[in-house]
């Protein structure tokens, strides 16, 4: 089976990136198959090494060039030419379209070997609602966003494949094509936690969609129980230097500390007790699912969309709802309170991880892409 990823780059350090990489070396192994990545820009080597994968740069740039608008639709006219063109003479199976830019053309594109297109969205739906304190401007942007994409450019893919039953739910009810695979663990670690360390993490980008202030705040009520604890905050962004002055203003430093990038997650997790997240919205929170790779006890804000499928409240961690900071505080002074109920929580996490191993997701997308292809032939040989 010939399979194409398409995306914006597989160079810059996301989630997205990396579990592409992950699941087309996963696809590639597979005895038949043949995977491509085709990328817009690629000015540096991949954040993982690829195996066995054919990585194509349509060197469109853009990222790397300034263009303003008019510069835009230039460029957004040679990515579908260069596309087109592209699949044309790999003539693919199967097209996944992950990136920004070639959802814009996507279902135009002229291609007589008429592969399977899918989209596949990493965020949740409506993921640009819940950016706190944006202007008016941004958010009649964001409005039409979402319909250009959600309401016109979507209805030319033959499916929608998203992260989570929560979204489908929520966002996608009555859609037939919509279907539901959630992202694999894209790292190993060989370490698990003992949850005996007096150190709480958390990881991700510092912006205003994770809510680490809100984190900061969460974190002052507990150090009034537990000063001798401590909060871990890996990642680097906008906001470092606002949150920086959040804790300084707050009295936590010390115990609140902001660590910034680390090229080794899984391992800075295990040498923790517990994982939280604060986020206003997700599409699957994939750091929830590898600190429980690693052992971890989980405990996060209810945002859409992903806690509710990976966590079950009282068993492997705690759900609250967004915005309680005063629960969400007395969740982890009840874990810190509490050794063995931290350890037990966390090796049901442990166990419940194993079902997002890449070998298995990896398994599944075969299968998914067999029944979908089956289903377009017979439609096609019955017209």
């Amino acid at each position: 089976m010939k399979i194409v990823y398409c995306i914006d780059s597989v160079c810059r350090v996301g989630g997205m990136e990396m579990v592409t990489i992950v699941k087309a070396n996963a696809l590639a192994k597979i005895a038949g198959n043949e995977v491509w990545i085709v990328v817009t820009d690629a000015k540096s080597p991949p954040i993982r090494p690829l195996d066995g994968v054919h990585l194509v740069d349509l060197d469109v740039n853009y990222y790397t060039d300034y263009y303003g608008l008019k510069g835009f639709y230039k460029k957004n006219r040679l990515h579908k030419e260069r596309l087109e063109k592209l699949l044309n003479e790999i003539k693919p199976d199967v097209v996944v379209a992950t990136g920004k830019h070639e959802k814009n053309f996507f279902s135009s594109l002229r291609l007589p070997s008429k592969p399977l297109l899918i989209r596949e969205m990493h965020f949740e739906k409506h993921y640009r609602k819940k950016i706190k304190n944006i202007t008016l401007r941004q958010k009649v942007s964001d409005w039409m966003a979402t319909q250009y994409d959600y309401h016109w450019k979507i209805k030319g893919y033959d499916h929608i494949v998203i992260l989570t039953e929560e979204d489908k739910e929520r966002n996608w009810k009555g859609r037939k094509n919509v279907l539901v695979m959630p992202n694999p663990i894209t790292s190993k670690c060989e370490e698990v936690s003992t949850c005996e360390k007096k150190t709480a993490i958390t990881m991700g980008r510092l912006v205003p969609l994770k809510d680490f202030s809100s984190l900061i705040r969460i974190w002052g009520r507990v150090a009034e129980k537990h000063p001798d604890w401590r909060l871990e905050i890996w990642g680097k962004g906008e906001l470092e230097a606002a949150l920086h002055q959040q804790i300084k203003e707050s009295g936590l430093e010390g115990k609140v500390c902001l660590m910034g990038y680390t090229a080794e997650p899984l391992k800075k997790m295990s040498q923790a007790s517990m994982y939280l997240l604060s986020s206003q919205s997700e599409g699957l929170p994939l750091v929830l699912i590898e600190a429980m790779s690693v052992g971890l006890p989980l405990v996060s804000y209810m945002c859409p969309t992903g806690p509710r499928d990976i966590i079950e409240d009282g068993q492997n961690g705690y759900l609250v709802a967004v915005g309680d900071e005063k629960t969400f505080a007395e969740r982890v002074c009840q874990l810190i309170e509490d050794e063995p109920l931290r350890k037990q929580m966390g090796q049901a996490g442990l166990e419940e991880s194993e079902k997002y191993r890449i070998e298995d997701i990896a398994q599944r997308w075969m299968q998914l892409f067999r029944e979908l292809l089956a289903k377009k032939s017979s439609r096609r040989n019955s017209r």
